[in-house]
């Protein structure tokens, strides 16, 4: 959609070197009216002109006629009607030269009133560059301007033209429509018969047996260089004779060679029929006059193959003497390959290959029938062809900026016109993006949020930024579509601190099978990023969150504001999380820090895994006793589970007792051992009576506890045995009568 581009001001800048800047233009006597710029390299001219004659000419440069002629549009401002061009099929020497066109405009209408004649064309031209400037108010307005950078390098004045700009996703290209394009027809010749040859007989060999392929005919290395060496010296003798005529067809026509590394691939280009190298002029026949013996049997398969249109392999043979046999048999397939192509055998239609389990005393190479294709509902190995993976993007859409009164761009200058100037809804916040190139994990970036004003979408473009009358920072913006929201970071100030930390949780959301306490069952496997921020600020910031949610997962609902954990008074308050739109593929959420404190937010989102359970540990444990707490579950499983999860809270407890008690043993055994060692030391003093009863009684306690102890520990040990057989009997009990619900229903 167009938007008039404001006239506010205009700046023309001299070329640096302009005599090379400056190129060739279109010369007539229409008069140049409007100029569009477009960033695909193009550019649209339209002309007026009033003729009085018959006939309009004009002098288009040789580098710019395939545009020209892709494009030039010629109506009659009167009738509408379009108007035939002439010009010369012969091109000037060089590029450097200009063709005359002449529009004809036949037999003028009685009278001296001129005829009135509109002409637009597009040719090649340097793309225009955007660049913007922000300025904030102190009430928090936003003010958007917008310039185009426009150079005139088409060697002419732009004088008092309607200058315009646009972008858009359209195509350009250039064309080849001014050269003369033959195509090369078939011979035929009459049927009549008198005299007719017998076919020539088809050998096979044991392997072609067995692949079912006819061998047409066998060359021999001696044949193969003969050929090779008379068809170069025809060549080299013909290219004397017609040095000026243009060889493009014959050197489109010359075949890349196969290589080892390829395994024998078809080269060549389509064609539209017979006609490759010399024998596309003149066919050669078999006992012409100069030619080689070796040359008129290649130039008789070549004929044979051409007559059959089908598809042919030529397959290398290995010499007895050759090091590489597989790299020497395709060399000579190669050799063999590019004989029959000069000989007029389409490219397309003869694939090489190596063949080094033929081995023959000097080498050479043979002519094969094709192997039949296969049937069309025969399936590929490895399955059906993937549809091309690239990433198709979606077009951002269509600028076009133009001007509502004359302007003037002389030739070999540039200038820089404001395409944009308005206010716009915006305000300044701050961009968390630890995602992007050149993003940051630590501090978010100060940013303006701002809407583009316009129906028609902002070019990629240097952004500056000013604010209370000052330069406050610089950005670059991406494409920004009409009525549409952007962020434009544009300095990093270091006033809100972030602290990530990531984790990971599963929990069971289905219950597929069971057998014999294990479980198959379909879990959400989360990942979490917790960020805390940190306002250094004595006011209240506002912080939008940049994340991309990883492909196949889903993101959660966010959580809400809620107070500070007890306990705990330097933890920081957990924010509510505010989804604000889209941002590419990423996700954009707003969240606000109060002044000169902390917040934490949590992102959730989940992906569902399918995975087996093993009740027996305490990890798989650990996931049903959260599944059981996750929501209220009825059923006849859930109540077994239930019971298996008290089981194993109970085994779990008479592991820790009996670990204690084993403690508490080895305690009282060291305290015997210790007290036994003191008694036998006091035996042999006289003077230790009191104290060697007293150390005796001492030791007597213990020996009791140690064997009360004891037989706790094995009636702990016999009930952990019996537990753990109910557990074990009670798992391999547990079964699914009916597929699991989702968390909430009967399992």
């Amino acid at each position: 959609m167009r938007k008039a581009l404001l006239l506010l001001s205009l700046v023309s800048v001299s070329a640096f070197g302009c005599a090379s800047a400056t190129t060739t233009h279109v010369a007539s006597d229409a008069t140049l009216g409007r100029v569009v710029i477009y960033r695909n390299g193009i550019a649209y001219f339209e002309r007026t002109a009033e003729v009085e004659g018959q006939e309009l000419a004009l002098r288009v440069p040789a580098d710019k006629v395939d545009d020209f002629l892709k494009s030039l549009t010629v109506v009659d401002a009167e009738t509408g009607k379009a108007a035939p061009i002439a010009y010369p099929t012969t091109p000037p020497g060089d590029e450097t030269g200009t063709v005359t066109m002449k529009i004809q405009l036949g037999q003028a209408a009685p009278g001296p009133k001129p005829r009135k004649l509109k002409l637009s064309y597009v040719t090649e031209a340097p793309s225009w560059k955007p660049s913007y400037r922000i300025v904030l108010d102190e009430g928090g307005k936003v003010r958007l301007e917008g310039w185009a950078i426009v150079d005139n390098t088409s060697g002419e004045d732009w004088e008092s033209v309607k200058l315009g700009v646009g972008s858009s996703s359209a195509l350009s290209f250039r064309f080849d429509l001014h050269s003369v394009r033959l195509v090369h027809r078939e011979t035929l010749a009459a049927t009549d018969l008198f005299a007719q040859a017998p076919p020539t007989g088809l050998t096979r060999s044991p392997a072609d047996d067995a692949r079912g392929l006819a061998v047409l005919d066998q060359v021999d290395e001696e044949t193969l260089n003969e050929a090779q060496r008379s068809r170069r010296t025809a060549s080299a003798a013909e290219g004397k004779k017609v040095k000026a005529e243009p060889m493009a067809d014959r050197s489109a026509a010359r075949p890349k060679p196969v290589t080892a590394a390829t395994g024998g691939l078809r080269g060549g280009r389509d064609g539209g029929g017979a006609g490759y190298g010399r024998a596309a002029e003149a066919p050669m026949g078999v006992g012409q006059v100069g030619v080689s013996a070796g040359e008129q049997r290649i130039v008789s398969l070549a004929q044979r193959v051409q007559s059959q249109k089908k598809t042919i392999v030529v397959e290398g043979i290995a010499a007895k003497g050759d090091a590489d046999k597989n790299g020497a048999a395709l060399e000579r397939a190669n050799k063999l390959r590019e004989e029959l192509i000069a000989n007029g055998v389409a490219p397309e239609q003869v694939v090489a290959m190596a063949n080094p389990t033929i081995v023959s005393e000097g080498g050479g190479a043979r002519v094969l029938e094709a192997p039949p294709p296969p049937p069309k509902d025969q399936a590929v190995s490895g399955g059906e062809a993937a549809e091309p993976s690239g990433a198709m993007l979606d077009p951002i859409g269509t600028s076009h900026f133009e001007s509502t009164s004359p302007m003037t761009v002389k030739r070999g200058s540039s200038a820089m016109v404001s395409i944009l100037a308005s206010d716009t809804a915006g305000e300044v916040v701050y961009l968390y993006d630890a995602e992007s190139q050149r993003g940051n994990s630590t501090y978010p970036f100060r940013a303006v949020r701002l809407v583009n004003p316009t129906d028609s979408t902002l070019e990629t473009g240097p952004v500056t930024v000013f604010g209370q009358g000052r330069f406050i920072g610089e950005g670059l913006t991406e494409p920004i579509p009409g009525r549409s929201t952007s962020f434009i970071p544009y300095a990093l100030d270091r006033q809100i601190m972030v602290e990530s930390e990531d984790g990971e949780r599963e929990a069971i959301a289905r219950i597929l099978t069971v057998q014999r306490g294990v479980l198959s069952s379909e879990v959400k496997h989360v990942r979490k990023k917790k960020l805390v921020l940190r306002n250094r600020l004595a006011e209240p910031a506002t912080v939008y969150l940049r994340h991309t949610v990883k492909k196949g997962y889903k993101l959660l609902p966010s959580s809400a504001e809620g107070p500070k954990p007890a306990g705990d008074p330097s933890a920081p308050q957990r924010l509510g999380l505010e989804p604000a739109g889209k941002l590419g593929e990423a996700t954009l959420f707003r969240v606000t820090i109060p002044a000169g404190s902390a917040g934490e937010v949590l992102i959730e989102e989940e992906t569902p895994v399918y995975k087996t359970v093993d009740l027996r540990s305490p990890s798989g444990m650990g996931l049903v006793k959260l599944y059981l707490d996750g929501a209220s579950l009825e059923g006849p499983l859930v109540d077994k589970l239930r019971a298996m999860v008290e089981l194993h809270r109970e085994l779990g407890n008479l592991e820790e007792r009996i670990a204690t008690q084993r403690e508490q043993l080895g305690e009282y055994r060291t305290r015997m051992d210790e007290l036994h060692a003191q008694i036998v030391t006091l035996k042999l003093v006289k003077t230790a009576g009191p104290l060697l009863k007293n150390l005796e009684k001492k030791m007597i306690e213990i020996s009791d506890r140690v064997s009360k102890a004891t037989v706790d520990l094995v009636a702990l040990e016999e009930q952990r045995m019996i537990t753990r057989i109910k557990l074990q009997d009670g798992l391999a009990e547990l079964s699914l009568e009916k597929p699991a619900a989702a968390a909430g229903t009967k399992p």
